[in-house]
């Protein structure tokens, strides 16, 4: 996808990533490669199956993540759309 048909502009980043499961559980780290208001670029250490809804947290201690949908993913790379609100984990499930 051309970065002239995004809503929102993405910028360059390199911020280590964690990838939880609905449940919670951690599923894989990531480098998010670019981000924007909506969305951002995840590469993958590993090939895996990353579900169509997931969470990422580019904080240190995971508390703080992001409800994802996956737009499309290539092997290692995928691209993900944030939803409309922020979600807060305070450490129980």
């Amino acid at each position: 996808m051309s970065a002239d048909n995004r809503s929102s502009k993405r910028r360059p980043v390199s911020v280590d990533g964690m990838i939880y499961d609905h449940r919670g559980q951690q599923m894989a780290p990531c480098i998010v490669r670019n981000i924007s208001a909506k969305g951002a670029q995840l590469e993958l250490m590993r090939e895996i199956v990353v579900p169509q809804t997931f969470m990422l947290s580019l904080s240190h201690d995971g508390h703080v993540r992001r409800s994802c949908s996956k737009v499309w993913q290539f092997a290692t790379v995928l691209g993900v759309r944030f939803s409309e609100r922020a979600a807060l984990d305070s450490g129980g499930s």
